[in-house]
């Protein structure tokens, strides 16, 4: 048995966490010996029940409190040597550095969830947010093998440290939408939505580098009366923008609900200035949605896949390009088309289980160069 071990600050209902978990569930446990190691307490939006549910061990070293970073290594340290896996597997920063002071016969991997920079600098200050991204390049460095969650990510490594780094694009385990209209409207009766309007819909943290205010901003400037926004989500920005509600404008705030929510929408939107690979966006290509995406380098990773026109990107910045790009997706992006070109795509490129196969064979690659 290989034995792989996952580290992770928490099992909070975000991104990484996410593709950590669907990592795990498609994974062959006749051949795997998997445990999950968390090193902060629990939010009260976590997944941690549902990671129960696999045949996985899961160690808390914090439970209840938080610890000092030493107190925090020295725990870990003997958790590692408890379970003594073959290999560690790191989905943020705070265990990326940890992992890189433990002994290194424990092979040694990382998934970038996004290129350290601007969202750095961002969550944390100028200042600070320099040393963290020094600090993520020097440990990344240090790595046996590091993956990036998007072709784009590899390609910046590229050329700004000219580092040869793996691609394993996220995926998305949610099913493949069957277009029902009773299903739709349904929906749409249940969260209040107007029965003949057309939606965007917004889903992430409500903080500066995703953009949500510029978004706001663009609706209501594109003032139409047929056109709705909704927004899902939470963060430092939510309470502001959630004054701006209105009857076409709606900010639920964050809800387990996501995927209801994307089959009674009609188009994905995104401004946001830093992506690694989005979940909720290939969760929104399980339904179909045309989408109006930022100038990003993973958003235009996704668009360069599709054959025919599915959707445009925007100025992220510019509120004008935003408002006629939204004019250009409704009146001539021919949606029975879209809608089948972005569930192909998706298929094709995106589902978690291609993206589990594609870590087991590199845990297994990992292994074998490890014995010999």
């Amino acid at each position: 048995m290989i034995k792989v071990c996952f580290l992770v600050s928490s099992l909070a209902n975000e991104g990484p966490v996410n593709v950590m978990y669907n990592i795990i569930r498609y994974m062959n446990f006749s051949i795997f010996d998997v445990s999950v190691i968390t090193l902060i307490p629990e939010k009260t939006t976590n997944r941690i029940e549902i990671f129960k549910e696999l045949p996985i061990s899961i160690h808390q070293l914090a439970k209840q409190e938080f610890l000092n970073p030493l107190q925090l290594f020295f725990r870990l340290k003997e958790k590692v040597r408890e379970i003594e896996p073959h290999m560690l597997h790191s989905h943020c920063p705070r265990s990326l550095y940890l992992m890189c002071f433990l002994p290194k016969r424990y092979k040694r991997i990382y998934t970038i969830h996004i290129f350290p920079g601007l969202q750095q600098q961002i969550l944390y200050g100028r200042w600070k947010g320099d040393l963290v991204i020094l600090l993520n390049n020097y440990f990344t460095r240090r790595i046996d093998l590091p993956v990036g969650c998007a072709e784009s990510i590899s390609a910046l490594y590229k050329q700004h440290k000219n580092w040869d780094i793996m691609s394993i694009p996220n995926g998305s385990s949610l099913p493949v939408w069957n277009r029902n209209e009773e299903q739709k409207k349904q929906l749409r009766k249940k969260y209040h939505l107007c029965e003949n309007s057309r939606y965007f819909i917004y889903v992430g943290r409500f903080s500066k580098e995703k953009n949500p205010d510029i978004l706001v901003e663009a609706f209501k400037k594109l003032n139409d009366p047929l056109t709705g926004l909704i927004m899902l989500g939470d963060g430092p920005m939510w309470e502001q923008l959630k004054a701006e509600e209105s009857e076409r404008l709606k900010l639920p705030g964050f809800t387990a609900g996501v995927y209801e929510y994307l089959i009674a929408s009609d188009y994905y939107i995104s401004a946001s200035e830093v992506e690694g690979l989005a979940n909720t966006l290939l969760e929104s290509m399980t339904i179909g949605l045309p989408f109006l995406l930022s100038d990003i380098p993973s958003h235009k990773e996704v668009i360069a896949k599709m054959s025919r026109v599915a959707g445009y990107i925007a100025n992220q910045n510019d509120v004008d390009d935003i408002v006629d790009k939204m004019k250009q997706l409704t009146c001539s992006v021919k949606r029975d088309e879209a809608e089948a070109e972005i569930k192909k795509v998706f298929l094709e490129h995106y589902t978690a289980e291609q993206m589990s196969n594609q870590y087991q064979a590199a845990y297994q690659d990992l292994y074998r160069k490890n014995i010999n």
